[in-house]
């Protein structure tokens, strides 16, 4: 019996980096509406990431019931 797999998100580090990753979700979320994905449902399992990725990953993390919610904050601040 195989284990089901998971999807994980990793945010690196560095500065710009974090604008560049921002940009990155609201494709992400731009696809997954393309394709009827629940706005609600976060593609993610795993989320984490470290230095100015953290940041990132914290307020995925803290928005993680609203995937929609948590990059259009992201995209405002």
């Amino acid at each position: 019996m195989s284990e089901p797999q998971k999807t994980a998100l990793f945010l690196a580090g560095g500065g710009a980096r974090a604008a560049y990753q921002v940009g990155v979700l609201e494709a992400i979320l731009s696809l997954l509406s393309e394709y009827g994905w629940p706005d609600r449902q976060n593609p993610f399992e795993i989320v984490c990431g470290t230095l100015a990725g953290a940041i990132n990953a914290t307020v995925l993390a803290c928005r993680a019931d609203h995937f929609e919610e948590s990059v259009t904050h992201l995209l405002r601040i």
